[in-house]
């Protein structure tokens, strides 16, 4: 039996209709954009999101000797006001010139990059107010695994949209040019 030509015009209006809707839902998700050295896979819905970050770059130069925080940037979230509900790390620090393989840096997750002569990241909220610090195991390519669930952390519109994987420590005499960061980092958020 053959469809009658008006069925098939609105059936066909309503398909049309449906791929619109899909169409404008997707181009209105907001995304973050990832940190030199990490890449970024992003999923979810027009409101809820969730970002997994990979790795694979080097820290800033550890003078060694003394206690210094330092951080690095690896994700920028979307513009405008959201909340930040729970995230995940599993990042491996390996020292590079052998002077810092048995530091146990305090590494967590922060808004603001960590910097100063601090052997704690929470010297500063900022440092770790997405993920507390957490203490290494070493430096020598141990991953430092580490969750926090059902946060609520308020990023307002002029607020700082940056997360940085942080660490502090009173290191070794000797430290390290380049400390190499390997891993994953993942972050659940919701825009308002």
């Amino acid at each position: 039996m053959a469809v009658p030509r008006i069925a098939f015009k609105k059936s066909l209006k309503n398909l049309y209709d449906y791929i619109d809707t899909i169409s404008l839902g997707l181009a209105s998700t907001a995304k973050g954009v990832a940190g030199s050295g990490s890449s970024v896979v992003e999923f979810g819905d027009g409101k809820n999101r969730t970002a997994v970050i990979d790795i694979n770059t080097t820290l800033g130069a550890i003078a060694g000797g003394a206690n210094l925080a330092l951080g690095k940037l690896i994700y920028t979230l979307p513009a405008g006001a959201l909340i930040i509900k729970s995230a995940y790390m599993s990042v491996a620090i390996t020292q590079t010139q052998g002077f810092i393989n048995a530091d146990t840096p305090d590494i967590g997750l922060g808004t603001t990059i960590a910097s100063g002569v601090q052997s704690l990241l929470s010297s500063t909220a900022a440092f770790e107010n997405v993920l507390t610090g957490q203490t290494a195991a070493n430096c020598t390519g141990t991953a430092t695994v580490a969750l926090v669930s059902n946060q609520i952390l308020n990023v307002l519109s002029g607020g700082s949209h940056a997360v940085y994987l942080n660490l502090a420590d009173g290191w070794a005499a000797s430290g390290d040019a380049a400390a190499l960061l390997v891993g994953s980092v993942t972050v659940q958020y919701q825009l308002v």
